[in-house]
């Protein structure tokens, strides 16, 4: 009976066998458990890693732990970004190593043209195929553990136990479901912005402003469409003294209490967890200004959540998810979700 294959050898497999020039994780993984059996999808996500030659994270692994120019078995795959791979090609690509950075730990880099000198020490985000943007690595927090299906559930029983916003949300959603459905009425949306800001210290000095704005959008329709474009459009406030306020942390909120699957909540806890992972695994490739666009902000919890091979969670786990990560491990000197 032939002995099974390594997974690196079943990724490499995979690749081969699929007429893809770019192929995801999710192909990749289907191929393998369609013909091998009982092959954990997290092991196979981490072979992966290991095995694109551009990946910053790829150095975390024994197999690249020492300084190498990348022509190994291990050297096959280059990271398009968003859970996609190539085949690694260096006439392509360019020629990439594991190179001795600071303190000798190991860095990936990539060979100048003249091949004399290495580029810069440093780990690539990638934007696509051809044009892998350069920029300085930040090294892994070792108190900072990778997402993954475990650490979800563990932060979920976490919420579950907390019992001043499992009440909280509770009235809000009976509020939001139940009670004031609508928001064609100001009165109704006067209670439900109250209740949002005084919840969640939206810092909101002005909210029948607010309400109004929002009644005289007519969102409802929108809403139950689950426009994305909506969460923009109700941030940006006129206020009495003719400035426009930019209430966008307020706005996901408000969005999120009609719709909690369809508008994820952005705040700067998960701000700083989506930037984290984005700098030592190269999740995404967004600049930090996207995470204000919510249509960009959904796209990029969207690559989180399968990057990191969380599909079985929704939107709204990953939500409470990044928060409490958030605010455990990028504490702030106040503890209520901010505007």
């Amino acid at each position: 009976m032939a002995s099974k294959p390594y997974v690196w050898q079943m990724i490499k497999e995979a690749v081969e066998q699929s007429d893809n020039a770019i192929i995801s994780y999710g192909e990749i993984k289907d191929y393998i458990l369609s013909h091998y059996a009982s092959v954990n999808p997290a092991t196979i996500t981490c072979q992966i890693i290991l095995c694109s030659v551009n990946h910053p994270s790829r150095i975390h692994y024994p197999e690249n732990k020492r300084a190498r120019l990348c022509d190994t078995q291990y050297d096959f795959l280059f990271n398009v970004g968003r859970g996609k791979v190539a085949r690694y090609d260096p006439a392509q690509h360019g020629q990439w190593t594991i190179n001795e950075g600071d303190e000798g730990k190991p860095l990936v880099a990539q060979i100048s043209n003249n091949g004399d000198n290495i580029v810069s020490l440093v780990s690539p985000k990638i934007i696509n195929n051809s044009s892998p943007v350069q920029q300085k690595r930040k090294h892994k927090n070792p108190n900072i553990p990778t997402p993954s299906e475990n650490e979800v559930r563990h932060y979920l029983d976490k919420w579950d136990a907390l019992e001043n916003y499992t009440l909280q949300e509770n009235a809000l959603k009976k509020l939001f479901f139940q009670t004031y459905p609508q928001n064609t009425d100001i009165d109704d949306v006067l209670i439900k912005v109250s209740a949002l800001n005084d919840f969640y210290s939206t810092n909101i000095f002005s909210v029948f402003t607010v309400a109004k704005h929002i009644v005289n959008m007519r969102i409802d329709e929108r809403l139950a469409q689950g426009d994305e474009r909506l969460v923009n459009e109700i941030a940006l406030v006129e206020m009495d003294n003719g400035n426009t306020k930019n209430f966008y942390s307020f706005a996901t909120k408000f969005c999120s209490h009609h719709r909690p699957l369809d508008y994820p909540i952005y705040d700067s806890y998960v701000e700083k967890v989506l930037k984290y992972f984005r700098d030592v695994d190269g999740f995404s490739a967004f600049s930090n200004e996207k995470l204000k666009e919510f249509l960009s902000f959904k796209k990029i919890l969207l690559q989180f959540r399968q990057f990191y091979n969380l599909g079985k969670y929704n939107l709204k786990d990953i939500d409470r998810y990044l928060w409490q990560f958030g605010k455990e491990k990028f504490p702030k000197s106040y503890k209520k979700r901010e505007a």
